[in-house]
């Protein structure tokens, strides 16, 4: 009786609308910095303090979380959703930071491909989080088929990798960078699995 009668905590809302805000806005940059040829390695100064606020919003929402009576759903559920948004925050970070510390300098076949991916993916899940607020049902279906494709490009992009390039150490290095953007398409999809099990569980 007395936890229907308390408030519940709304701000994790804005928390997840400003953490999405941030990321959509380095999956941006991150589009951006792989379809340059030649690459501009700037891109790599615009998404870095993004990162960090990230991290530091991800930690807001933990301290939160030992504070607060009554959430909005699930306590698990909040560091799930947590968790996924900073996982793609961090992947972004970590390809863009990889160009600089590898000295990439031109482009990477197929890794404009991938990054596009992951930016409209990351624009999907924005709308899926302000309607999880709404309490509209989103199935987020466009990230899952948006994944399916990254797995495509990223195959294709292997192939001719390894048919293609003949210095081993300039192998390893896009390898690298591929594996990277094509596991964060993989977080999208985990994020959307997390969103869709809280629309499921609250509805």
């Amino acid at each position: 009786m007395l936890k229907a009668l308390l408030p519940k905590e709304e701000k994790y809302f804005d928390d997840f609308r400003e953490m999405i805000s941030h990321i959509q806005q380095m999956a941006k940059y991150t589009e951006e910095l792989f379809s340059d040829g030649p690459i501009d390695k700037n891109h790599y100064l615009n998404i870095k303090p993004l990162e960090l606020r990230c991290d530091e919003i991800s930690s807001r929402v933990v301290k939160r979380l030992n504070k607060t009576f009554i959430t909005p759903f699930d306590r698990e559920d909040i560091l799930a959703l947590t968790k996924r948004l900073d996982d793609i925050s961090d992947n972004l970070l970590g390809a863009a930071a990889r160009i600089e510390t590898f000295n990439i300098s031109k482009k990477i076949p197929h890794a404009d491909k991938l990054a596009s991916i992951i930016n409209k993916q990351v624009q999907e899940l924005g709308i899926a989080i302000q309607d999880l607020k709404a309490r509209r049902i989103n199935e987020t279906k466009a990230v899952k088929d948006l994944e399916t494709e990254a797995d495509q490009v990223y195959r294709s992009a292997i192939q001719d990798l390894f048919a293609n390039e003949k210095d081993a150490i300039e192998l390893i290095k896009k390898k690298e960078i591929l594996d990277l953007l094509e596991r964060t398409s993989d977080r999208c999809q985990s994020l959307a699995n997390v969103i869709l099990t809280i629309f499921i569980k609250n509805a």
